[in-house]
């Protein structure tokens, strides 16, 4: 099967991030959101990443017109029959997510893929929702999507291997590495860096040291380009949070139960870059670490 038109379902943070690499890469993308608000937020995102990319010199003005030219935004459940691979990217509720997967099976052509984006839900019970549980799969980018070079390919138990080469000739087609993992709590990629995530904010919260001195480890001690903190501040305390409950309730392992910091800190309102305020403060000019 051809891939030609790929739809989005959300146009956030990672749905929009998606949905330009794949207009990038010459697919035309139909983007689907719940409200017109959200759909010109999404698309402006856009706009001023791919500014920026022309502002540093990484993509011509010209290439910026053409990306944005492939993006197609609605609000009609409808318009996505025309694509051969939908990837969701709403928020992360099983029930949502569930209820989306069957409007979209009764909408798409049978032989159209369904893909999630999701980071610890299972993906076979998005699956069962469906008449197609073999085209059924996750596709897991890393924020932010139009940068980072890797994506999961999420198989079920149910997904044919028709299905899961189509997904990998696809991920390739975008510039990225593909590595597939099963369909268990955290794949492969956070089953690794939560628990290091959450013992950082272990270590803020029993004040063993300060925000900045824990990325300044992570960064020059361990080589990871970003300390796990400010990571944190990038993805949101309340999706990591959300995350890392559901891959606790699933496997009981006490490396994924949030600290108690984390939830103070969402209550309080302090979930990171997109409040302001996280780990760090980022509503002054220069960023400042918050008392926690």
């Amino acid at each position: 099967m051809e891939i030609k038109n790929v739809g989005i379902v959300g146009c956030g943070t990672m749905g929009g991030g998606i949905a330009q690499v794949c207009a990038q890469a010459g697919y035309q993308v139909h983007v689907l959101e719940a409200s017109e608000t959200l759909l010109q937020n999404g698309i402006a995102n856009m706009k001023v990443f791919l500014e920026k990319g022309v502002q540093k010199g990484k993509v011509s003005a010209e290439e910026k017109d053409a990306v944005l030219s492939r993006i197609k935004g609605s609000l009609n459940i409808e318009d996505l029959s025309v694509c051969q691979l939908v990837i969701e990217a709403i928020v992360e509720d099983m029930e949502k997510k569930r209820e989306l997967f069957s409007k979209l099976d009764k909408v798409l052509p049978g032989h159209a893929i369904l893909a999630t984006n999701t980071s610890s839900l299972s993906i076979v019970d998005m699956a069962a929702a469906t008449a197609r549980p073999d085209k059924v799969l996750g596709i897991h980018f890393f924020n932010p999507a139009p940068l980072m070079k890797l994506a999961e390919i999420v198989e079920t138990i149910l997904v044919s291997n028709e299905t899961v080469n189509i997904a990998k000739e696809f991920v390739q087609s975008l510039g990225k590495t593909f590595i597939v993992a099963k369909d268990l709590p955290g794949f492969v990629v956070n089953y690794l860096q939560y628990p290091f995530r959450l013992h950082a904010i272990r270590m803020v919260e029993r004040g063993l040291a300060t925000p900045e001195d824990i990325d300044k480890a992570a960064r020059l001690g361990l080589g990871h380009p970003m300390g796990p903190l400010e990571l944190q501040d990038l993805v949101g305390l309340d999706i990591t949070y959300n995350a890392c409950l559901s891959i606790y309730k699933e496997t009981n392992d006490p490396a994924f139960l949030p600290p108690v910091l984390m939830k103070k800190m969402i209550a309080a309102g302090k979930l990171g870059r997109k409040t302001g305020a996280g780990f760090y403060n980022y509503k002054d000019s220069k960023q400042a670490p918050l008392k926690a």
